[in-house]
């Protein structure tokens, strides 16, 4: 199970609607390396989900593309954010 911290908030708020990572990175002022260890770590758990370009679900990415894919908050992710 995954704790979801305030970090990870910080990257779930903006995925509300899908947003490419690079994007996520330029507007959370952490790290690039721990940004994406969060986006794997939320993917893992189904919190976000992975979009092609015609924003259907990707069911596998290619990591040394990761910040070009889109992702957005599944229903567990926006529960999530509700509950807080």
């Amino acid at each position: 199970m995954l704790e979801i911290g305030n970090d990870e908030i910080l990257v779930m708020e903006r995925m509300i609607h899908a947003e490419s990572l690079e994007a996520v990175i330029d507007e959370i002022n952490l790290s690039k390396p721990v940004i994406i260890d969060i986006v794997k770590q939320l993917l893992h758990h189904r919190y976000i989900k992975a979009l092609d370009s015609s924003n259907k679900q990707k069911l596998t990415i290619n990591m040394d593309a990761i910040l070009k894919v889109k992702f957005q908050l599944t229903a567990k992710g926006i529960k999530e954010l509700e509950s807080r």
